[in-house]
């Protein structure tokens, strides 16, 4: 195995590793009161684990075959992960520094300033969607993904997607309708455990002559 087989084993092991510290990351900070602190390290976390595990996912599947739409689907993870971060470090700060509501003009300037995360959340949800649907895309014909992983993440993507545009500007969750965000969540992590499962086969297809 040449040096650059070892560079893109590393990063599919390190994709792997962060792959499961997002699943455990992202239903901490929605389900899992914490104080102030930990929420914020996890917030900074989040996005960067995103970003690097799309690598490794990346690279995973170039091992089959490399296209451009694989290409824009990493690119889009890496800016969704971006797009996340400035998403909630934006909301803890406006909820921490929320004034006492003593007239309207405050109201308003509230009401702006909420309406800025909230542009930004939908803002993080199209980078997502529009990742996770190239990369289910690329795995209908991967030898070790097929149509039910790629089917499945489509699927999934068009309803995240779609349910935030019937909402906008707010989350599907605070209008009464379904979030699909965490059923996205479940689908990355039975991505990332699909990988592990197969780890053997990267070997494979790097010694191939």
């Amino acid at each position: 195995m040449n040096i650059d087989g070892v560079i893109l084993k590393n990063w599919i092991k390190l994709g792997i590793v962060c792959g499961f510290l997002v699943s455990v990351v992202y239903p901490s900070l929605i389900f899992i009161p914490m104080p102030q602190i930990i929420q914020v390290i996890f917030i900074m976390a989040w996005g960067p684990l995103l970003g690097i595990s799309a690598v490794g996912l990346y690279y995973f599947l170039t091992l089959h075959k490399r296209t451009v739409s694989l290409q824009i689907a990493v690119i889009s993870q890496i800016i969704a992960g971006v797009l996340v971060t400035t998403m909630l470090l934006v909301q803890s700060a406006i909820r921490l520094s929320k004034p006492e509501m003593i007239d309207d003009a405050s109201r308003w300037v509230w009401g702006s300033l909420n309406h800025v995360q909230l542009g930004l959340d939908v803002a993080w949800d199209v980078f997502i969607f529009l990742g996770s649907i190239l990369f289910a895309f690329n795995m209908y014909s991967h030898p070790k993904f097929g149509k039910i992983f790629s089917l499945t993440g489509i699927f999934i993507s068009i309803l995240l997607i779609g349910f935030n545009l019937s909402t906008f500007p707010s989350p599907p969750s605070e209008a009464g309708a379904i979030d699909f965000g965490p059923l996205l969540g479940l689908w990355g992590l039975g991505v990332t455990i699909n990988i592990l499962i197969r780890y053997k086969w990267i070997d494979t297809k790097l010694n191939a002559p």
